[in-house]
């Protein structure tokens, strides 16, 4: 049994996201699941190195308004050709509340 390191429950959540390494350039995935310290991403068998440090985009919609959100994050495992875990980086007290609205509605 694997004993959890999070702060927050991760949720299910699909949404789609784009990622920026600048190596390989923009990235197009789909989360499983969300929570206000990371996310999974899949890749579609696009791989990317353990460490590497990207950012992470999505758009919320709220009110018939779109918000688009960036965050640094970086990339904390691999599964294969499926995808990333990747940890977040909060900067932006916007970007934090969006994911913790976004969390608490799912």
């Amino acid at each position: 049994m694997t004993m959890e390191h999070r702060w927050s429950e991760r949720k299910p959540i699909e949404m789609e996201v784009s990622l920026y390494y600048a190596p390989v350039g923009t990235i197009t995935g789909t989360t499983r699941d969300v929570s206000l310290e990371g996310m999974y991403v899949h890749t579609a068998g696009i791989d990317l190195p353990l460490h590497a440090e990207l950012e992470v985009s999505f758009v919320t919609r709220t009110g018939g308004n779109e918000h688009e959100h960036h965050m640094p994050a970086y990339v904390v495992h691999g599964n294969g050709d499926d995808g990333v875990g990747l940890m977040l980086r909060h900067v932006d007290y916007s970007d934090f509340y969006a994911l913790r609205y976004m969390l608490s509605a799912a």
